[in-house]
């Protein structure tokens, strides 16, 4: 109840941060996948598939050759990045809190 709470420094602040994210992360993988680098490839997996869905789908419209300064593939990968960042977000802000399985 009465303690002495010692500053930390910006390093251990950030350490600690750090390490909060990690171990959620890990809890969010693993709670769909018993295996983390399952998850994790999974997760890199579907995302590469979407970037080139999408880059074939815009090569055979013929809508690569829009005027866009830059790299395509940046461009193409920017928003799916955006998308699945959003829509992973709400999915798991909107579903109830399960517990993890053991």
């Amino acid at each position: 109840m009465f303690e002495v709470r010692k500053e930390q420094g910006k390093l251990s602040q950030t350490v600690s941060l750090l390490e909060v994210i990690y171990h959620a992360t890990v809890r969010s993988v693993r709670r769909t996948h018993h295996n983390a680098l399952v998850g994790l490839f999974i997760n890199m997996l579907q995302t590469m598939i979407l970037v080139a869905v999408f880059y074939v789908m815009f090569a055979v419209l013929g809508l690569r050759g829009a005027a866009l300064r830059g790299d395509f593939l940046v461009y193409i990968m920017t928003g799916i990045f955006l998308y699945l960042t959003q829509t992973k977000t709400m999915g798991r802000w909107s579903a109830p809190k399960a517990r993890p399985r053991r």
